[in-house]
């Protein structure tokens, strides 16, 4: 390396930028003009060229510090001017070292089977490019040997995440303890990992994607999609953010059970609840009640009022339900039109009955005005069943025995509520 004329023309690079009035904005802009000028400088510079080995002391390392002997080291804006493109360069010229190794591994006859017969993303046309993506792809990456288990290099993505630099985690071992530092989750997290490794090796060197919750430097705790690929006597390892996409698979687990409309349980949420619940009585000696709800004459209501009007009603009473039954353990849902369930474990028939009554005060407090019921106001109909360990034997008689006690309940005129008279 010519370190005179590199050191001239690097100097004189940082010289004219540091007088610019907004070299703050650029250091800190990973997309700015400072970046992409510094590095059509280092490509102008910088040749790699085979036979590619392992320097030390490193040679960007060397240029940088000669070229910080020919500056001012009490100007902030020269220093740091002079660390962001150190740290640049160093990135750089590992990627030109990468793209020079694989270039002269395509070219060898004894190296294709580097790239021979597989169908990876990041293989084929695109591994030549794997040093780039080090750099480019917007995710943590990190380069490990195969037989030492040393971290060979990370890109700046996976230092801004995990706040680990290869310093701080200088092999997979050290990397392990600090990203789970109880044992038990590391020993699963690792057991995991090791059967994803051993997979690999009958995959064509594919490291397959899982979900790791991962431990940063600062205690905060990431869950990313760990996968990779080997080559040769290293794996590149490649973190994916999957905050995100669980957080959309957990929003739309919810909307699948969710009533739109009226915004509480929906039937199929309480379908999948009442066999949970069921199989909870079967295991415990305990009691478990159901009342079902109808809105009397809601058919009424709707065709004097029209449907908007009809479907606000909806949403008052499912929102009175759900903040009348107040325990975390009750369950609110709307089980389809006008009518509404309701179920309570631990709770016998008695218990039950004061729920409703708790209900139908609820809903006369609404005093929605009803012109086609008896009171003027709308009101509910309510049906209750109640099973012990003992009765539990079909939850589908259950539910009918609940549904028999509301039309009971509507025959004897509306807005009360009847008990199933059980076994």
């Amino acid at each position: 390396m010519n370190y005179a004329s590199h050191v001239n023309k690097v100097k004189s690079f940082i010289l004219d930028y540091s007088k610019k009035t907004d070299i703050s904005e650029l250091l800190n802009n990973p997309l700015s003009e400072l970046k992409e000028t510094a590095y059509y400088l280092f490509d102008e510079l910088i040749t790699i060229t085979p036979p590619i080995f392992f320097q030390e002391p490193h040679p960007i390392v060397e240029l940088f510090k000669l070229i910080e002997q020919s500056l001012s080291p009490n100007l902030k804006v020269e220093k740091a001017l002079l660390e962001h493109l150190e740290t640049w360069w160093v990135e750089w010229h590992f990627v030109a070292t990468m793209n020079a190794k694989l270039l002269n591994e395509h070219n060898d006859p004894q190296q294709k089977y580097l790239i021979a017969h597989t169908h990876h993303p990041m293989r084929n046309h695109e591994l030549s490019h794997y040093a780039k993506l080090f750099t480019v792809l917007p995710m943590p990456i990190c380069n490990v040997c195969v037989e030492t288990g040393d971290i060979l290099k990370v890109n700046q993505r996976y230092i801004d995440v995990f706040g680990f630099t290869i310093n701080d985690t200088p092999n997979v071992d050290i990397w392990w303890e600090k990203a789970y530092p109880d044992i038990d989750k590391r020993n699963a997290a690792r057991a995991l990992w090791n059967a994803s490794l051993a997979q690999a090796e009958s995959n064509k060197g594919d490291i397959p994607a899982n979900d790791y919750q991962i431990t940063c430097k600062n205690g905060e705790q990431v869950i990313m999609q760990v996968s990779g690929i080997n080559i040769g006597n290293e794996f590149l390892v490649v973190f994916n953010d999957a905050t995100e996409r669980i957080k959309a698979h957990e929003i739309l687990s919810e909307m699948a059970f969710l009533d739109s409309l009226t915004k509480i349980a929906n039937r199929r949420r309480f379908d999948e609840k009442i066999v949970d619940e069921f199989s909870r009585v079967k295991l415990a000696n305990c009691q478990l009640s159901l009342i079902i709800i109808d809105i009397d004459n809601f058919k009424k209501f709707n065709d004097r009022h029209g449907h908007i009007a009809g479907d606000k009603c909806l949403y008052a009473v499912a929102q009175k339900l759900a903040d009348t039954v107040s325990r975390p353990e009750d369950f609110v849902a709307r089980y389809g039109g006008e009518e509404f369930v309701v179920l309570l474990p631990q709770t016998d028939k008695q218990g039950a009955l004061f729920v409703a009554e708790q209900i139908q005060k609820a809903i006369e407090m609404l005093a929605i005005v009803h012109e086609d019921s008896f009171t003027g106001y709308l009101s509910v109909s309510m049906g209750i069943n109640t099973v012990n360990h003992h009765q539990c034997d079909d939850h589908l008689t259950f539910i009918q025995a609940a549904d028999d006690a509301l039309y009971y309940a509507k025959n004897q005129g509306r807005n009360c509520i009847a008990l199933s008279p059980g076994k």
